[in-house]
């Protein structure tokens, strides 16, 4: 049976990487669990060390930051597929084992992604992210509107190279964009991903950084200066949006306003 590689970057993350690896532990199916630490120093490299789960392969070292671990992962996994889960979020394990049964029974599809559960940072659901069916060319023009953490992949994708320590935060963009073109990506209606929005996430901290880095990955696939004047006038209007309601509500405060705006812009994807 086919074993999935779960890859996990952490760095100092001791506050929830307990549910991370609880999650991945109570999968089903044949698995490994790489965690990737930079070098923790708040009690995450003691917990990984009382962690009695086989599955689990851990290293902690300094390294370049998040894209140069998942990379390092990546490069360890055994599995036949690979899922890449931070250590603030936890996988919906029946998402997960129906995202590889669907793989299992579809050799032609490269990879297969699902919804993600939003939470807050004691792990209460919030809103559940409802992504549109794959559009190469959709993901592309409108950005990374499928969660990177609720996809599961084919290992054979990796021929295509690993992510590019160049980006901060859209390197997970520039890698699926490579990674999915011209192959055929399937959506499952289920959750796959339960995503923590909190405080001390790199997305709350800076969340104009990954779209700025997405428009720079974007245009790295313009055909000419036309596509290239349509990227950043897209990007203009992606970013007035965010302005009226933000990509990433923090909390319970998603007003009815703010949900007619995030079905509009729903509508507008699934296009």
């Amino acid at each position: 049976m086919p074993r999935l590689s779960v890859i996990t970057p952490a760095l100092d993350q001791v506050r929830y990487i307990g549910e991370t690896l609880d999650s991945v532990a109570a999968l089903p199916i044949d698995h490994e669990h790489i965690v990737v630490d930079g070098g923790s120093t708040d009690g995450t490299v003691e917990l990984l060390g009382e962690r009695n789960d086989p599955a689990l392969i851990w290293t902690s070292e300094p390294d370049r930051g998040q894209t140069d671990a998942v990379n390092k992962g990546l490069s360890q996994a055994t599995g036949d597929y690979l899922g890449w889960i931070n250590a603030d979020d936890a996988y919906s394990v029946q998402g997960v084992v129906r995202a590889v049964e669907w793989l299992d029974a579809a050799p032609g599809v490269a990879a297969v992604y699902g919804f993600m559960d939003i939470t807050d940072e004691h792990g209460a659901v919030v809103r559940t992210y409802r992504p549109a069916p794959f559009s190469w060319t959709r993901y592309l023009w409108l950005g990374d509107y499928v969660p990177t953490t609720a996809i599961i992949f084919r290992r054979s994708l990796l021929e295509r190279g690993l992510l590019d320590e160049h980006f901060r935060d859209a390197a997970d963009y520039d890698f699926y964009l490579r990674l999915f073109h011209g192959r055929r990506v399937d959506r499952i209606d289920a959750p796959i991903v339960r995503f923590r929005y909190h405080a001390d996430s790199k997305t709350a901290r800076d969340p104009g950084l990954g779209q700025r880095e997405a428009l720079e990955v974007r245009q790295r696939w313009a055909r000419g200066a036309r596509d290239a004047a349509l990227m950043r006038a897209v990007d203009r209007g992606k970013q007035a949006l965010f302005r009226v309601v933000p990509p990433w509500p923090p909390g319970r405060r998603v007003t009815d306003v703010a949900d007619r705006v995030y079905a509009l812009r729903d509508r507008i994807a699934h296009r």
